[in-house]
């Protein structure tokens, strides 16, 4: 079937002001964050509600059309973009918020849906959500749960999207159906648990990077905004003492004494790790004692307190916006992801060798708590016009040694992405995802070579 067949097929889903197929829209769409090359679809369509989403689909499916599905667009791994061409569907206009359930602690937001426009409708409520995105505020929630995302702010106590804080979901399969996960399921039943029918499918979902269905509601635990809160500031050393310091706030699992806990070295301050905590609560004494005893502990472990400013504006700048993200220059996170609580000095280690190796100076490794882990990422400033081939080998190294180490990425995305690097390491784990893939989506319509190889061998 011709571009034009199809452009007329989802001009009559959406509207004409809903589609475009004009060069200077498809080139806007045609990166994200990460140092990937352009890729161009056919078109880009910015359905409002479920349905037409479904309809998509459908005309997908119809004329083996590839979909590729973009939220605010800031992935730092290649995760959405068109590597077949085909279809983009912008889920931005789908950004509501369906329902905030005081009573019972829930939110419903549809998959566009901003944290930060979440953030500003339960203040006014006195609730507030779990933890933040790496993203920042601007990143939309679909596209965080998605895939397994999580941030400084929160993951400390709560853990990464997906741990706590997601109770279901309103999905499109990759065939056009519509189903509901969770308690949702059931009649005259609110989102409010996610276990109890059968197998977790929205686990299933979650980390999913897209290529089981298109999430297009999300049902949330939200909680009520802290009473008190407090911030502290320290340098240490050594990575050593840091992970002392990490390992004692999160040793009682489910009553981690931080609610934020943020560390980085930067190569112009070799061996100086500074540390950003956050602690909240409901009531001042215990919130005052916690407080005590986490700055004991940094004592203990021969850190120097430094301006608890330095941690408030830092907590206050994730969950508030980032205006000035990109005004030290264009940057690229390499080498992201998990890692146990007691292994980072091995990466930090490992992150030294390869920024001096290649006289990359302008980097900083950083990392964050959460439960019983670190996520732990290099930051690289560059120049995209004269370093980008430096950038690309410095990322390689580092991609490679964190692996070999041993590390679970935060991210996967397609071939620029950290998907080469996983398929050897996954085995039959690899296959076993590709197979569910075939199953759901047998004329590989959604994401085609996002997280797994699009072909049919296995």
């Amino acid at each position: 079937m011709s571009k034009n067949v199809i452009y007329e097929k989802l001009v009559e889903i959406v509207g004409k002001e809903r589609v475009s197929s004009e060069d200077f829209e498809l080139y806007a769409y045609s990166r994200d964050l990460s140092p990937a090359k352009p890729k161009l679809a056919s078109f880009v369509v910015r359905p409002e509600k479920a349905e037409e989403v479904a309809e998509i689909v459908k005309l997908a499916n119809e004329h083996k059309t590839p979909i590729y599905v973009r939220g605010c667009g800031c992935s730092h791994w290649a995760a959405w973009l068109p590597l077949k061409g085909g279809i983009l569907l912008d889920t931005t206009s789908m950004d509501g918020i369906v329902a905030v359930d005081e009573e019972n602690l829930t939110a419903v937001v549809e998959c566009g849906c901003t944290w930060f426009k979440l953030m500003e409708e339960l203040q006014k409520k006195k609730l507030t959500y779990l933890s933040s995105e790496m993203g920042g505020p601007a990143m939309t929630i679909g596209g965080s749960v998605i895939k397994a995302g999580g941030g400084p702010y929160g993951t400390c106590k709560f853990g990464f999207h997906g741990q706590m804080d997601v109770l279901g979901f309103e999905v499109v399969l990759p065939t056009g159906e519509m189903v509901k996960t969770g308690s949702w399921v059931m009649p005259n039943v609110v989102p409010f648990r996610r276990e109890g029918l059968g197998p977790d499918l929205t686990g299933l979902l979650i980390g999913s990077e897209g290529i089981f269905g298109i999430i297009t509601k999300i049902a949330l635990r939200v909680r009520p905004l802290p009473e008190h809160e407090g911030f502290l500031y320290f340098d240490f050393a050594d990575w050593e003492n840091v992970v002392k310091v990490g390992d004692a706030v999160t040793r009682c699992v489910g009553d981690e004494m931080a609610y934020s806990l943020d560390c980085g070295e930067s190569v112009a301050e070799p061996g100086k790790v500074g540390v950003r905590i956050y602690i909240f609560g409901y009531d001042k004494k215990i919130i005052k004692y916690r407080k005590n005893k986490v700055r004991e502990l940094c004592i203990e472990n021969n850190g120097k307190e430094g301006d608890a400013k330095r941690a408030s504006e830092f907590f206050n700048k994730v969950v508030s916006g980032l205006p000035d993200i990109f005004a030290s220059g264009v940057w690229h996170f390499a080498a992201t992801g998990a890692v146990p609580i007691h292994k980072i000095p091995k990466f930090v280690h490992a992150w030294r060798e390869i920024i001096k190796k290649h006289d990359f100076t302008k980097s900083t490794f950083g990392a964050w708590a959460f439960p019983r882990g670190w996520t732990i990422y290099a930051h690289l400033l560059y120049s995209e016009l004269t370093e980008y081939e430096k950038l690309m080998v410095v990322s390689d190294e580092l991609n490679k040694k964190f692996f070999e180490i041993g590390f679970v990425p935060y991210g996967i995305g397609g071939p620029e992405g950290l998907q080469p690097y996983i398929k050897r390491r996954w085995g039959q784990y690899y296959k076993w995802i590709r197979k569910i893939k075939h199953s759901l989506d047998p004329n590989n319509i959604l994401q085609p070579g996002i997280l797994v190889e699009g072909d049919r061998e296995c």
